[in-house]
């Protein structure tokens, strides 16, 4: 493949980057927010509350140096589109649970647990191969946006989080959030990240 084409390649990825990584941790940040919320208004309890905000945390703390490990053995790209589908299943299977038997604490704290493990994957191995997907000239612009797209989801996500809770069912907002899931992850898969390995 010539320059020009990596080139022009790169700028794609950087576009896709950035629109990814900002739906990919808003909904991150928002499922965060807003389910601890639906926690809270169905027990009453700060603990059951902090419970899932610690779960959401946790879990990818803790297997963060596996992915990292993994992230070196493996191909990259099957960690994050892993990553994303496990996310994806994992809130579609918490809907249908929802749908089928009504929501549960149990059944959002297994969720919970599951996402964030699900999301160190993506997240890690998405980060790990900035410098294969552009050009060595914009990567430090590419980190930017990653760090852009998590503190802009961190503020924001609350915020969001609390609108949807405010109106929209528990199923709506699962859907909406496996929706935003399943686009973050069809960006993804166009990528290469390979381009500049």
């Amino acid at each position: 493949m010539n320059e020009a084409v990596k080139l022009k390649k790169a700028t794609y990825h950087l576009k896709t980057f950035l629109v990814s990584k900002m739906i990919g941790s808003l909904g991150a940040n928002v499922y965060a927010f807003a389910i601890s919320m639906y926690i809270l208004a169905l027990t009453g309890s700060s603990l059951t509350f902090a419970t899932n905000m610690l779960l959401s945390v946790l879990p990818r703390t803790l297997i963060s140096p596996v992915v990292g490990v993994l992230g070196d053995r493996i191909p990259r790209k099957w960690l994050v589109l892993g990553g994303q589908l496990g996310q994806a299943i994992t809130i579609l299977i918490l809907l249908l649970y929802t749908l089928i038997f009504d929501i549960s604490i149990l059944a959002i704290y297994i969720a919970t647990i599951f996402n964030s493990m699900f999301n160190a994957f993506s997240s890690i191995a998405f980060t790990a191969s900035i410098a294969n997907l552009v050009d060595q000239n914009r990567i430090q612009k590419a980190m930017s946006i990653n760090q852009m797209s998590f503190a802009i989801s961190g503020i924001a996500g609350p915020v969001f989080g609390g609108m949807l809770y405010g109106i929209t069912s528990i199923t709506t907002f699962l859907l909406i959030y496996m929706i935003s899931l399943l686009l973050t992850f069809s960006l993804e898969a166009t990528m290469n990240f390979e381009l500049y390995k």
